[in-house]
């Protein structure tokens, strides 16, 4: 072998044995430091790829609630469509024809009929009893006329009306339609310590124009008939006149004979001086139930005594029609017309029973 070949072969061996000790290349200390292949670049963490975000497991990813799961309760300011309106009143009528306040007829009427339209108000708008009582307001027979005929009231409760508040409202170009809905008596009344408790109707006649003065000519003692009347158009008074007198003129009494109300009336039968020979008149219901007086007592007329069923059946003389009465002019389908058509059902005639009155039959 010639000393070519074997400086060739120990080259060879001595590279191979400088491969197997050295297996980290040595930085040179005079490469600067900011040189971009050895710092930030290696150093900076790497963003997590698309795969990482798939493996996050699913409870710590925030998911909104399913749609089922979605609050059923509408918002507070839009209640539901089928939620009933609320109103002021204590209860809700339970009758087949409602209303409100709002809504209800203006009503006026005679004192008597005050507790029945008081009935009507509870039965069909829902008020208690005192609630009621506040609503309405009668004025008397004659002011509830006058205000049906200037518009100040759309219906009342009365007595049929007397000529002269005919003749106003044909003045006033006002004709009225007159639903009866109930019945009552009109009713002759003398102190409990009178021995008379039977009138004819022929005798009240002769008593009221002068022709009889004394009880004792009508089966009683001797004193002087106290005859006392109401006021001009007031219910009673337009009823002595067209149901009793009927065109007969009466005697005309003095202003200490002539009441201007059923209670003053009542009071000088029942306990005033000389009521012992006093002899007045009045409404079945109001001095029955109303404005009861022990020391007074009712008189048979025609030798019929007024009680529920006499009148109900019209035996007693002096039975009468209790109407709702409105202008002619009230539209078809008013509230007003839709009022008094209840009245007449069997609900309606239940509130004017609980009035006091007879029902219509």
């Amino acid at each position: 072998m010639n000393k070519k070949t074997v400086a060739l072969i120990l080259g060879l061996v001595l590279a191979l044995a400088a491969c197997g000790t050295e297996t980290t290349p040595t930085v040179p200390s005079d490469v600067p430091k900011t040189d971009p292949a050895i710092t930030t670049t290696a150093a900076e963490p790497t963003a997590p790829s698309s795969t990482a975000e798939e493996t996050v497991p699913p409870t710590e990813v925030p998911t909104a609630p399913p749609a089922t799961e979605a609050p059923t309760e509408p918002p507070t300011t839009a209640p539901p469509a089928t939620e009933p309106p609320t109103t002021e009143y204590p209860y809700h009528p339970t009758t087949s024809i409602t209303f409100t306040k709002e809504t209800y007829p203006k009503v006026d009427g005679a004192t008597a009929m005050y507790p029945m339209s008081v009935e009507i108000a509870k039965a069909v708008i829902g008020l208690d009893d005192e609630e009621a009582e506040a609503f309405i307001t009668h004025h008397t027979t004659a002011n509830a006329y006058y205000n049906l005929i200037d518009g100040t009231c759309d219906l009342i409760f009365v007595s049929e009306p007397s000529d002269d508040i005919l003749n106003r409202a044909k003045a006033a170009g006002v004709t009225f339609e007159m639903v009866g809905i109930g019945r009552d008596g009109f009713v002759f009344v003398n102190n409990k310590d009178n021995p008379v408790k039977d009138l004819t109707i022929e005798q009240i006649v002769q008593i009221y124009t002068g022709q009889i003065v004394n009880w004792k000519e009508v089966g009683g003692e001797d004193m002087a008939i106290i005859a006392y009347q109401r006021e001009a158009n007031s219910g009673s008074q337009n009823l002595l006149e067209k149901r009793v007198m009927k065109g007969t003129p009466m005697m005309d009494a003095t202003s200490q004979y002539r009441i201007d109300s059923m209670s003053g009336l009542i009071d000088m039968v029942a306990s005033f001086e000389n009521s012992r020979a006093a002899l007045g008149y009045s409404i079945y219901l109001y001095a029955k139930d109303q404005y009861v007086k022990d020391s007074i007592q009712f008189l048979a007329i025609n030798g019929v005594y007024p009680t529920d069923d006499s009148i109900a059946d019209g035996s007693y003389p002096l039975s009468k029609i209790v109407y709702a009465i409105f202008r002619s002019d009230e539209p078809a389908d008013s509230n007003v017309r839709k009022l008094v058509e209840w009245l007449r059902t069997e609900e309606g005639q239940k509130a004017v029973e609980a009035g006091g009155y007879v029902g219509y039959k």
